[in-house]
């Protein structure tokens, strides 16, 4: 697995994303990590129609530990993890 230098990090589109937890398992550096989404639960608690689709918890990279490997991005089986656009 060819090591990044100029260290983009992954970023994970939460539309895509399912939380099955591959690349959290997959993370040699154990830079994927699961948290609370605690965004969603704002808005949903004032949704009279319940359409606010909230998923309770969240996947995130931590920078600092992330070496840039690249297996979070090869091993996701959705596409929902992809190399940040510089800019």
């Amino acid at each position: 697995m060819k090591q990044r230098t100029d260290k983009p990090r992954p970023v994970i589109d939460a539309g895509r994303c399912d939380n099955c937890g591959i690349c959290v398992e997959g993370c040699p550096s154990r830079a994927i990590q699961e948290t609370f989404n605690t965004t969603c639960a704002k808005c949903v608690k004032y949704c009279l129609t319940y359409q606010v689709p909230c998923t309770p918890r969240a996947l995130i990279v931590r920078p600092e530990l992330c070496t840039g490997c690249g297996r979070c991005v090869e091993i996701c089986p959705r596409g929902a993890i992809a190399w940040e656009e510089e800019g």
